[in-house]
C-alpha cells in the first residue's frame, strides 16, 4: 500500500483552531478535516482507497460541501487513469431524528426542510444518484485509445497498441436507484447537481457533488447507528446510515455488517468482497 496524499478539505464548517468558537469550548481539538487518500497495490491493479470522517457538528449541506472535495479529487484521478476506486467512512449523515432539535448537530435550514427522510436517504436520493455522463466507467480508457489512433494516423505505430493495453473493457453503468442528469456548468461538459441547486447549494459545490460512477452495495435504508441512550421504550429517536462505503468499477460479491451491540464501537462496520470490473 502506497500512502498517495493528505489533502486538506477546502470546506470547514467550524474553526476548531478559534479558542473563543463555541464549539470549540465544549469540544476542543486541534487542527482541520482532511482526506486522506491510498493506493492499494492489487493483484488485478491499483486500487484508489479515499477514508472520511465528516465533520459532525455542522448541517446536511456543510457535510455535502465537504464530500464535493472527494469527488473533484476523485475525478481528477480518473484523468490519471485511477478507474477503480473505493470511498470509505463515517460520513456522519445524521441531522435527523432528534438531533433536528440540536443546533450544533443541525445548523442550516435543512434542519426541518427535510422533514419526513433521513439525512442518509436524502444523499442517496440528492448526491449518490445523481450521475455524471462526462465520467460514465462504460466510457474509461477511451480517451487514451482515441489518442492511440491519432498517433497511429500521424505515422506513430506504437502508442496505439500501448493504449489499447491501458484501456479496461467497458464495464456496465453503475446506475443507482432514481438517476437524474443535472444541467451544464461551464465547459469541458461538466454538469451540475440541478437538485442540489434546487436546495440552494453554491454552485461550486454543485458542480463537483456528481457522482463519476461510484454506487452503494448497501440498502440506503441500512443503520450504523443506534444509540441506545435515545431510546424511550425500545423506540429509536436517533438511528441511521452514518457509515458509507461506496465503490467504482467494483462488484461486492458478498457484504456484512457488524458489532451490532455496538461494544467495539459505537457505530457498526461495513465490509465488501469485491471483485474488478
Amino acid at each position: 500500500m502506497r500512502l498517495a496524499r493528505l489533502g486538506m478539505s477546502r470546506h470547514h464548517p467550524v474553526d476548531w483552531n478559534h479558542p473563543e468558537h463555541p464549539l470549540a469550548k465544549k469540544e476542543p481539538r486541534v487542527g482541520r478535516r482532511a482526506i486522506l487518500a491510498a493506493t492499494i497495490h492489487c493483484p488485478d491493479g491499483p486500487l484508489l482507497c479515499y477514508c472520511l470522517h465528516l465533520e459532525v457538528f455542522c448541517g446536511m449541506l456543510a457535510r455535502i460541501a465537504q464530500f464535493a472535495d472527494v469527488l473533484h479529487d476523485s475525478k481528477q484521478q480518473l484523468t490519471k487513469g485511477q478507474y477503480h476506486q473505493a470511498i470509505l467512512g463515517d460520513l456522519n449523515t445524521m441531522a435527523h431524528g432528534i438531533a433536528r432539535l440540536s443546533a450544533n448537530y443541525c445548523c442550516d435550514k435543512m434542519r426541518f426542510w427535510s422533514l419526513g427522510q433521513s439525512e442518509g436517504a436524502f444523499w442517496h436520493r440528492n448526491v449518490i444518484s445523481i450521475m455524471d455522463s462526462a465520467w460514465d466507467p462504460a466510457r474509461d480508457g477511451r480517451a487514451e485509445a482515441q489518442a492511440g489512433e491519432d498517433s497511429v494516423g500521424n505515422g506513430a505505430g506504437a502508442p496505439q497498441e500501448t493504449a489499447r493495453k491501458r484501456a479496461p473493457a467497458a464495464p456496465a453503468s453503475a446506475t443507482p436507484g432514481s438517476v437524474e442528469q443535472s444541467g451544464k456548468a461551464g465547459g469541458g461538459g461538466a454538469q451540475a447537481n440541478a437538485r442540489l441547486q434546487y436546495w440552494g447549494v453554491p454552485a461550486d459545490v454543485c458542480k463537483d457533488v456528481t457522482n463519476p460512477g461510484f454506487h452503494d452495495p448497501f440498502d440506503p435504508d441500512t443503520t450504523t447507528l443506534d444509540n441506545p441512550s435515545y431510546r424511550i421504550f425500545r423506540v429509536s429517536l436517533m438511528k441511521g446510515k452514518l457509515d458509507w462505503l461506496l465503490l467504482r468499477r467494483l462488484k461486492a460479491v458478498a457484504t456484512s455488517i457488524g458489532n451490532h451491540d455496538y461494544k467495539a464501537s459505537d457505530h457498526k462496520w461495513l465490509a465488501a468482497d469485491v471483485v474488478w470490473q
